[in-house]
């Protein structure tokens, strides 16, 4: 055990393996929201894609996010309150925008909309006008963290309550507070409405899990050997929860897809395990594809175009998550608010990967050339 840690932090780098992860989940979000923000319903293929990536998708961007916390060089207490109001303001001006996508086609359609659409319309603008998503509960969760770092806590008391959140948040979700402003405020953090999309309560413990791993991964002077000591334990944890899965629900797709929906965005600790044992493994396999690339020490920007896209998306993850959406409202407008067939979704999906692609990179040039 030695010989992979060390008393001083050495594994001060990025780590990659953790941003090929974020980015390659975000195909996957491409293709799982085009069917979810157009209203259609999923084919069989998208279904078992969507019920594979429940048990990573947004538990890998709250757990790298605890991570780069710890990586971070604005890890003050206030640093931490700031970036938290940052994102819960990014949540509403994302839900401004989702509006303004879902509206722009009204005009063009208006004339051929029945009833049934137009309420459709109208069901989506007051979801979207309280959405709670990945930025709302970044941001609460990026709150919860600036308190415990100006407690100073131990690294231990980032696990002890992680598996704390995760075991209690079952019995607190949807606890009612009958209370005006303060019990909607709670709603947004542990209930249950159309609106919230996910809950802070159950992400929280994602999150502090990653700080924990964070403050150990820095000490790993030896990763090969790290990631040889996770990869026995997490083979067999994802192997017995998909042996369950299968035994439970393996007869019907519908049903196991239900199953693994409702413990996506409600994990419970074991879910929670399984989850972080999942991505414990892809990271281990991405560290060792990476691993044999490295020369003379060093690992270089790849020369493969398709790794140098993730890795692309894994540094604008926001911006994407943001915009890609945007696509979606728009076409479900011009379709009279109607839901698509499974083809035209992943069709949709690929004029998303392209539409976003120039939107963010327009963005980021704009931002180098006359910002910066």
């Amino acid at each position: 055990m030695n010989t992979i840690f060390s008393k001083e932090e050495v594994n001060i780098g990025r780590q990659s393996e953790f941003d090929y992860l974020k980015g390659i989940f975000m195909l996957f979000i491409y293709l799982i929201h085009a069917f979810q923000a157009t209203l259609s319903l999923q084919d069989s293929i998208s279904t078992w894609i969507y019920s594979f990536a429940t048990m990573s998708g947004a538990a890998i961007f709250i757990f790298v996010m605890g991570i780069g916390t710890v990586y971070s060089k604005h890890a003050a207490p206030a640093d931490f309150a700031k970036s938290g109001v940052r994102m819960v303001i990014y949540q509403y001006l994302n839900n401004i925008a989702y509006i303004v996508a879902l509206v722009i086609p009204y005009p063009f359609v208006s004339g051929k909309l029945t009833e049934t659409m137009t309420e459709n319309l109208r069901s989506l603008i007051k979801i979207y006008m309280q959405y709670t998503n990945i930025f709302f509960i970044t941001g609460i969760i990026y709150l919860v963290l600036a308190l415990l770092k100006k407690l100073d806590l131990n690294t231990v008391w980032y696990v002890i309550i992680g598996a704390a959140a995760s075991i209690a948040a079952p019995f607190i979700y949807g606890m009612p507070v009958n209370v005006p402003v303060i019990g909607y405020i709670v709603k947004l953090l542990i209930g249950d409405a159309d609106f919230v999309s996910f809950t802070p309560l159950y992400f929280l413990s994602y999150a502090l899990f990653g700080v924990a791993f964070g403050k150990m991964i820095r000490h790993v002077k030896d990763k090969a050997r790290f990631y040889r000591m996770f990869v026995i334990p997490s083979i067999a944890i994802v192997a017995v929860w998909w042996g369950l899965v299968f035994r439970n629900y393996g007869s019907d797709l519908s049903e196991m897809h239900a199953f693994l929906s409702d413990a996506y965005t409600h994990p419970n600790f074991w879910h929670v395990v399984a989850s972080l044992a999942h991505i414990f493994l892809f990271a281990t396999i991405f560290f060792f594809i990476e691993e044999m690339r490295r020369k003379d020490n060093k690992l270089c920007e790849p020369k493969n175009p398709v790794a140098r896209q993730l890795l692309y998306y894994s540094r604008h993850i926001s911006k994407y998550y943001a915009l890609h959406v945007l696509v979606y409202f728009v076409a479900l407008g011009l379709n009279s608010y109607e839901s698509f067939q499974s083809y035209q979704c992943w069709l949709l999906a690929l004029l998303s990967i392209v539409v976003t692609e120039l939107m963010v990179r327009g963005f980021n040039y704009l931002s180098e050339k006359y910002v910066n």
